[in-house]
């Protein structure tokens, strides 16, 4: 049978995710799936001393940075130049540590190349290979496809069937064997016994293949991502695929969600300005622009701590510091309005940026605005002031 394998080398190592992200890969032929995870695999990178590929001399492209595997090394090692002659191959190949080598042979040509990202080492470099992967069985000095991932009794098993249609079965190395599901589950619910108290009752805990699914409901954000770094910290866990989803607050409306997402936004100590939120069905959109050097690090917390905002998407735009200015006058222009009687229980950003100074926060009513505003012209001698004050009514 022909498999095929989706979700893997452009979505895991070169595609820019972080680590950890769960992908779920696909045969398109036979509907088998495996979970794994962005980064868990490597594709023939110079840089990667542990990378999972190897291309075989003489069955593949070779360029400078592959890794090359000459029939009988004990390991891979990494092509530093490739050359070709009217008659020859010629490799320059360097091993860690050791001084450049060269190996000259026949040259060979490739009419047709299965594999040209390489192929994985077995049984030595068996752990990451997912089913689909094109193999090279080092000791059998056979060629293959891995077909799938078994469970014999207490050991995961690697199957591949090799091109003379026999069908091995390759122990994973001790180091790299799951533990037992129901083991995995049971210290995970412990853990979190201990993260809060009767939070094991809200989240249920399966386990398979070293992986933890996390499913069920949280009061916040910050609770569902706290339970999630709580597993991925834990020794011997492949990853957790986090599903618990955060519960609507009942008692708040978007409104009322929003309000408090203002009352986050609007502290002075935050280096935020120009700042927007919009909330529907309890996901959160806040946007805002801050000063390149100075990025408001505690802000997605301060949000995620909030209960009933059930998804953030936060995104802040930088701004060049020589692009902003009058620190000390904006500084004394809030100070100052904070002084007046008649401002009292407001609150009033002044930030000079692009060449005019921009006034924001939450007034009362009109009069407070047309006043903040008037204070703000009077004491920066300028018409260009411009305004982004919200009227809030309690």
């Amino acid at each position: 049978m022909l498999h095929d394998i989706c979700a893997m080398e452009e979505f895991s190592t070169y595609g820019g995710l972080e680590k950890g992200i769960p992908l779920l890969c696909v045969c398109t032929h036979c509907a088998t799936f495996h979970v794994a995870f962005s980064q868990e695999f490597a594709f023939c990178r110079k840089d990667d001393v542990h990378s999972e590929y190897a291309k075989i001399y003489g069955h593949n492209r070779i360029f400078p940075g592959d890794w090359i595997y000459f029939d009988g090394a004990i390991r891979p090692c990494v092509v530093k130049s490739f050359f070709q002659s009217q008659d020859k191959d010629i490799v320059v190949y360097k091993r860690n540590g050791l001084t450049d080598e060269k190996y000259e042979g026949p040259k060979i040509a490739i009419d047709h190349e299965e594999s040209p990202d390489g192929y994985k080492l077995l049984p030595a470099q068996s752990v990451y290979t997912l089913l689909g992967d094109h193999v090279y069985h080092v000791l059998r000095k056979q060629f293959g496809i891995a077909v799938g991932v078994v469970k014999d009794e207490t050991k995961d098993k690697l199957v591949a069937l090799m091109d003379d249609g026999m069908m091995i079965f390759i122990s994973y190395p001790r180091y790299a064997e799951n533990p037992p599901n129901d083991e995995v589950a049971f210290v995970v619910r412990k853990r979190l016994e201990h993260l809060s108290n009767g939070l094991s009752e809200e989240v249920t805990v399966e386990a398979g293949q070293g992986i933890v699914y996390l499913k069920g409901f949280v009061n916040s954000l910050a609770t569902k991502k706290a339970v999630g770094e709580c597993v991925n910290d834990m020794s011997g866990i492949r990853g957790c695929v986090n599903m618990v989803r955060v519960r609507k607050n009942s008692k708040m409306s978007d409104s009322d969600l929003e309000r408090c997402v203002w009352d986050v936004l609007d502290d002075a100590t935050i280096p935020i300005f120009k700042y927007k939120v919009k909330v529907k069905s309890g996901n959160a959109q806040v946007t805002f622009y801050y000063e390149d050097e100075v990025y408001p690090t505690e802000l997605r917390s301060q949000i995620e701590n909030i209960p009933g905002i059930i998804s953030l998407n936060l995104s802040g735009t930088a701004i060049l510091k020589k692009n902003l200015g009058q620190k000390e006058l904006c500084h004394k222009i809030m100070d100052r309005i904070a002084s007046i009687h008649f401002l009292k229980d407001i609150f009033v950003r002044v930030t000079y940026v692009g060449n005019r100074y921009l006034v924001e926060g939450r007034v009362k009513n009109i009069a407070q605005r047309e006043f903040a505003l008037l204070v703000v012209a009077g004491l920066t001698k300028s018409v260009s002031v411009g305004n982004r004050l919200r009227i809030f009514k309690p």
